[in-house]
């Protein structure tokens, strides 16, 4: 039985069970760019600058406190084992660590522009149906907890808005009841999540995972830059595109026509960035001419792979995946 520890007498004790959403379109959703599967990227390859995102995300334990707003819920064994189920299909195990490695795409931008890329001149999303992304249709859950959880994780969030209460207040919508999702587009898009990062686990995650096990974490001084939980490591998204380029040739040539059309987009941004003339936009610009110079190396290596491609053997079993991969990223 799952026990919850709440900082106040029983009588004010509030029911953190059932959870209510109501957007205001305050806006603090969409100020940044958002987490994106390399599907998304690639619909979107004219709009999001792609890049790595690499974070430590902690292990947790059996008495652990997790708090939602004046509340705290201390973990039982039970949602210990659901935290840990999770992780180990989305994340990648650190030896001797309380952490996992949490290695993923997104987009990324000029953070003093304080805004998603796809809003509008009304502040509204421009690709609302225009395949947008899954982490956009599932704010502001969080797939990397349990549906069981995920009343935790709403009631934890610090917007200083009024979006999420406890209780069904009148004109809003009932997302969590008795602890569990029950908005029907809210649970689709988690599953949905989860499922990308689980695709893209398999995908290239354990190629390139192995590959920054070697470059990172054998290298103390490398592995600290990789920061916690809500920070994250933001590198060029070419690792990435590597790992697919090798698996078929209808691959190779959509990660060159990624590249292409990444470094107009890159030119764009810089172009901007210049006129806007902000000291606080520095960093980005000097980042994003690193994107676009490593582009500039790997074209030319993505465009000679063919050959080697061509030439390569797989069986059924690879040759099925490989076809499920390209549906996705095609779709």
């Amino acid at each position: 039985m799952v026990v919850t520890d709440i900082v106040k007498s029983a009588e004010a004790r509030p029911n953190i069970n059932n959870v209510s959403f109501h957007c205001n379109a305050c806006g603090k959703c969409c100020n940044s760019a958002p987490l994106m599967s390399v599907g998304e990227l690639f619909n979107h390859e004219r709009l999001f600058v792609g890049c790595l995102a690499l974070r430590k995300v902690k292990r947790h334990n059996v008495g652990d406190i997790l708090w939602a707003n004046d509340s705290r819920y201390r973990l039982s064994a039970e949602d210990v084992q659901l935290l840990n189920d999770l992780h180990d299909a989305q994340l990648f195990k650190l030896n001797s660590s309380d952490h996992y490695l949490s290695i993923m795409t997104q987009a990324m931008d000029y953070e003093s522009l304080n805004r998603c890329p796809a809003l509008n001149e009304s502040q509204g999303c421009s690709i609302h149906d225009d395949r947008k992304p899954t982490v956009c249709s599932m704010v502001p859950f969080d797939a990397l907890y349990p549906d069981s959880l995920q009343n935790i994780v709403l009631l934890s969030r610090r917007f200083n808005e009024t979006c999420i209460v406890t209780g069904q207040p009148d004109g809003y919508q009932l997302v969590v009841t008795n602890r569990q999702v029950s908005d029907q587009p809210f649970r689709k898009a988690l599953q949905q999540r989860r499922e990308d990062l689980m695709l893209e686990k398999q995908l290239w995650g354990d190629a390139l995972f192995q590959t920054l096990r070697m470059e990172l974490f054998c290298h103390p001084e490398q592995a600290v830059k990789i920061p916690n939980d809500d920070r994250a490591l933001l590198l060029s998204i070419i690792p990435v595109l590597q790992v697919l380029a090798n698996l078929s040739e209808s691959l190779r040539v959509r990660c060159l026509r990624y590249v292409d059309n990444q470094i107009r987009l890159l030119d764009d941004k810089i172009a901007q960035a210049i006129a806007r003339k902000s000291v606080a936009d520095k960093p980005t610009t000097r980042t994003f001419r690193s994107f676009k110079a490593h582009y500039l190396i790997l074209r030319p290596q993505l465009a000679a792979l063919k050959q080697n491609i061509s030439s390569s053997h797989v069986d059924n079993g690879q040759q099925e995946f490989i076809d499920y991969i390209e549906k996705v990223l095609e779709a």
